[in-house]
């Protein structure tokens, strides 16, 4: 306990340990506050309302069109036809807004549902439409249906600013990359503040390897963890006093490959925090073993970074890596992209899944873990026999 206080009161005279943490939340604060001033003009509400407007805009054309333009009774009546169904639509739109504003979730659900049916079905039979726009319909209905089940508010995919779907996001966003960033630079000088002129002070030390070293991964790792859940603390309660709390049975939609399906935010969110957790460990590991073997400040930032980043960001990008993908640790820190499947499908590689990322992670724990307290012993033993030979030539001497 003495050395973990030690350890704390160190870190916190560094003050530039601190700025990259406060930075980090500044950033989680930034992201709500600009989620909840966008979605305010692109959301449900927002989007029906502008598709009134834009109905209304075009149904004013079609009558001054008419005016001017049909001459015989045939084209009157065309006009005419489209000026009922316009009318009729923005009865059905309005009435929508209606029952969204009352808080009647779900009829306003069927209306929609209704609405997006149709012109998925236009789009189907179109052409010149992408698949990605009849793929991002069909995601909408599927999202809906199950909204209309739950009869809970709706939140903006990519853009959420619920409690519950906001942090999903936030994890999603800020983990694979920039969480990594942030806990490489903050945690560089707790592994490398023991190290004078390429020689470990912690070996000498009168204590075992095993307790001197257990200690500082256990400081590094309490460091991470309260980073971790402040930063998660902060996304929830910022966006549940903007927005809401939000609901655990949010539906997400997943792309299969197959189809797409629903999973319940809260089981993204728990399959995302245990990899999340497990990849946390090995970025505390990795940074503690890349300064036993660098022993200098700089180096071990500058490699820790390039072998803790790269590996997220060139996964499904670089074409041969995608094979091998499943084996990578590097990949599991895309927790999220496990979660709902999605690096599966970038990849083309179906062994990319949350189970095998637990196992993955693990193994790379163990394999670390022996590595760094081998490093230790045999550390430790040159310096034992050193003093040893030391101590017998003086005795011969004397």
């Amino acid at each position: 306990m003495a050395q973990q206080k030690l350890y704390l009161k160190k870190f916190y005279k560094n003050k530039g340990n601190l700025i990259p943490i406060v930075i980090f939340v500044a950033a989680i604060l930034f992201v709500i506050v600009m989620n909840t001033r966008v979605g305010a003009e692109s959301n449900f509400l927002a989007m029906a309302q502008d598709e009134i407007k834009t109905n209304k805009a075009m149904r004013d054309l079609n009558e001054q069109t008419m005016k001017e333009l049909a001459e015989t009774e045939e084209e009157k009546a065309d006009f005419k036809a489209n000026q009922d169904a316009s009318n009729i639509r923005i009865q059905e739109q309005e009435r929508m807004v209606s029952l969204y504003k009352n808080e009647d979730w779900s009829e306003a659900y069927k209306w929609k549902i209704r609405f997006l049916k149709e012109a998925y079905g236009t789009n189907a039979s179109e052409a010149q439409f992408s698949t990605e726009l009849k793929e991002a319909i069909l995601r909408q209905i599927v999202v809906y249906e199950k909204l209309e089940k739950l009869d809970i508010k709706a939140d903006q995919e990519d853009l959420e600013v619920q409690g519950v779907t906001f942090l999903y996001r936030m994890l999603a966003n800020f983990f694979p990359v920039l969480f990594v960033i942030i806990l490489c630079f903050t945690l560089n000088t707790v592994f490398t503040n023991r190290f004078r002129n390429n020689l470990d002070r912690s070996l000498l030390f009168p204590q075992k390897y095993v307790r001197g070293t257990s200690e500082r991964l256990l400081f590094a790792l309490s460091i991470a963890i309260f980073s971790y859940v402040l930063s998660g603390v902060t996304a929830y309660l910022s966006a549940s006093l903007l927005s809401g709390a939000g609901s655990l049975k949010y539906p997400m939609a997943l792309n299969t490959g197959s189809e797409i399906v629903t999973k319940p935010v809260g089981e993204l969110l728990w399959q995302t925090v245990c990899l999340q957790i497990l990849a946390i460990v090995v970025v505390i590991l990795t940074i503690d073993f890349i300064s036993k073997i660098c022993r200098r400040a700089m180096p071990t930032l500058f490699i820790s970074l390039l072998v803790l980043a790269t590996p997220v960001l060139a996964v499904g990008k670089i074409e041969p890596l995608n094979r091998w993908a499943h084996l990578l640790p590097g990949s599991y820190f895309n927790a999220t992209s496990i979660c709902d499947n999605t690096l599966a499908l970038l990849c083309d590689n179906g062994n990319i899944t949350f189970i095998n990322g637990i196992f993955v992670l693990v193994a790379t724990i163990v394999v670390l873990l022996v590595l760094i307290y081998g490093i230790d012993i045999r550390r430790r033993s040159m310096i034992t026999l050193g003093s040893s030979i030391k101590n017998s030539e003086l005795l011969n001497n004397i």
